[in-house]
C-alpha cells in the first residue's frame, strides 16, 4: 500500500516529532476508497519550530521544492520531489484549510508495520474536500459518506 511507499518518511516525521496529518488521496484509501494515487498530501503544524524542522526532516530525505523559498508566501501549498525516487512526492500546505490544532485533536492513528502514521479525521477529511469543490473530491466526498453510513450500521447490528 502507499503508506509503505512512504515508510521512511512516516518514520522520520514521527521520529522528529512532527505534527503532520495525512489528507488528500492517501487519506481516502486509509479510511477504505481505494483508489489510485501516488503522491502524499500533507497538514503539518505551520508553527515556526515545526514548520523549520519539518523542512530539515524532507531535506534529509532527499526531497526539494522545484518553488524557490523567497516564493512560498505566494503559495497555498508547496510541493517536494524526491531527487532520488522521482515517483516521490509530497505536497504540504503552507496555509491550513481547517485549524490544524483542532484536526490534530480529532486524527485517527493507523498501525502500519509496527509504526502510526496520523491521519485527519473522516469528517475533516470531507469537510476539506468540500471546500476544494472539484469532481475528484466531489466523488472522494460521496464515497466517503457511503462508507461512514456502511460503518454506522454495521456498529447498530
Amino acid at each position: 500500500m502507499i503508506e509503505s511507499f512512504y515508510e521512511a518518511e512516516f518514520k522520520a516525521l514521527n521520529k522528529h516529532k512532527i505534527r503532520y496529518l495525512i489528507i488528500g488521496g492517501v487519506a481516502v484509501n486509509l479510511y477504505g476508497l481505494h483508489r489510485l494515487t501516488r503522491d502524499l498530501d500533507l497538514m503539518i503544524d505551520l508553527s515556526k519550530e515545526h514548520f523549520e524542522q519539518f523542512i530539515e526532516v524532507m531535506r534529509k530525505l532527499g526531497y526539494k521544492s522545484k518553488v524557490p523559498k523567497t516564493k512560498w508566501a505566494k503559495c497555498s501549498a508547496v510541493a517536494f520531489h524526491n531527487l532520488k525516487e522521482e515517483d516521490k512526492r509530497i505536497d504540504v500546505f503552507l496555509h491550513n484549510p481547517i485549524d490544524f490544532n483542532e484536526a490534530y485533536k480529532k486524527r485517527k492513528l493507523f498501525k502500519c508495520k509496527g509504526f502510526s502514521i496520523s491521519c485527519v479525521s473522516i469528517d475533516d477529511l470531507i469537510t476539506m474536500k468540500d471546500k476544494a469543490d472539484r469532481i475528484r473530491d466531489w466523488i472522494d466526498v460521496g464515497s466517503l459518506k457511503r462508507i461512514m453510513e456502511i460503518k454506522h450500521n454495521e456498529i447498530k447490528r
